[in-house]
C-alpha cells in the first residue's frame, strides 16, 4: 500500500492527525514489540520527519489480554489472537470481556 501525503490521490495511506496521535500509536507499537508474547508480522515502522506516518501494523499475540487487544488505538494497528477451535465458546467470552467498549472484537472462522 502506497503511503504519502493526501495531495497525491495515488496514496492509500496518509499520516495520522497530529504528534499526540503519533506518539500514542507508536507507544502501543513499541509496547507490543517489547512483549515476548507478541510478534509484529507486518509494518511496525514509523517516521515523523516529514509528517506523522505510521505503517499499517499487524501484531499476532499469544495473550488475549495483551494491551493492544484491550485498548482502542485509533491508528493503523490490528492485533490478532489465534484461538484453538475447541475453545470457541471461551473465545466468544474473550471478545465480549476483553474491552469495556465491545466495539471492535471479531471472530473469524471457517466452520
Amino acid at each position: 500500500m502506497k503511503m504519502g501525503g493526501t495531495e497525491d490521490f495515488g496514496n492509500f495511506i496518509n499520516a495520522v492527525i497530529d504528534e499526540k496521535a503519533f506518539t500514542s500509536i507508536t507507544g502501543y507499537i513499541e509496547k507490543a514489540r517489547q512483549n515476548p508474547l507478541n510478534e509484529i508480522i507486518a509494518g511496525g515502522k514509523y517516521d515523523k520527519s516529514k509528517g506523522y506516518f505510521i505503517e499499517p501494523t499487524v501484531i499476532v499475540t499469544q495473550d488475549p489480554s495483551s494491551l493492544t487487544m484491550c485498548e482502542e488505538i485509533f491508528g493503523p494497528v490490528v492485533t490478532i489472537y489465534v484461538y484453538h477451535s475447541e475453545n470457541f465458546e471461551q473465545t466468544l467470552e474473550l471478545v465480549d470481556q476483553t474491552s469495556p467498549y465491545a466495539l471492535t472484537g471479531s471472530i473469524f472462522s471457517q466452520d
